[in-house]
Order: structure tokens, then sequence, then C-alpha cells
């Protein structure tokens, strides 16, 4: 569900940790990414919960 609502590709989903997660802000930090580059992706609220 977090891969599907976030856009994230398996091998981001399989990297990221929980200090990525910011609940606050409702974003994700991916940390080399496709063309190992950092970037923020939407984390959905039920994703959130």
């Amino acid at each position: 569900m977090l891969a599907y609502s976030s856009g994230l590709r398996v091998s981001e989903v399989t990297a990221f940790k929980k200090e990525d997660i910011d609940l606050s802000r409702k974003t994700i930090l991916i940390r080399s990414g496709k063309g190992r580059k950092d970037r923020f992706t939407l984390l959905s609220d039920r994703a959130a919960q």
C-alpha cells in the first residue's frame, strides 16, 4: 500500500528507513533513488495511520 500510494519503486521501498518518514509534513525522503538523486514523495493519510 505504501509503495503504490507514494509512487515508490521496489528498490526505494527496501532501502528507506523509519527516520526518512516525516509525519508532520506527510512526506518520505527517498535517498539515492533513480539516478542516485534524493527526492521527497508524498505520504498518504491512510499510510500514515
